[in-house]
């Protein structure tokens, strides 16, 4: 029972490793929010990174500006949840900061 409690300790350090005093995160997990490291937009969006305790200086993501679009809303990857998305404005318009994700896109309409 020890053993399993200490892997599960071990598992959940190497995913959302610390990099609270002083520490910088690993390649692996490279943007830091809050203390804590991750690779995905909930911690690497601009803003909400931390550069000076992420892996490096290319870790968190830049803003990419204002895009003129026109979003029909035809397709469910016009809004995706914020851990899936990837950082392209072009390939997903919204982001949905909710979890769980309620939104929904149907005739058109969200």
């Amino acid at each position: 029972m020890s053993r399993l409690f200490a892997l599960v300790l071990t598992a959940g350090a190497l995913v959302f490793a610390a990099s609270g005093d002083g520490n910088k995160c690993t390649e692996f997990s490279p943007c830091s929010r809050e203390g804590y490291c991750d690779a995905n937009a909930m911690f690497c969006m601009w803003d909400l990174c931390d550069p000076t305790k992420s892996y490096n200086a290319t870790s968190c993501w830049q803003p990419e500006g204002c895009l003129d679009q026109t979003i029909e809303f035809d397709s469910s990857s016009d809004v995706v949840p914020i851990r899936q998305y990837s950082g392209n404005p072009n390939t997903n318009a919204l982001v949905s900061i909710f979890e769980p994700d309620n939104s929904k896109i149907e005739n058109g309409k969200l």
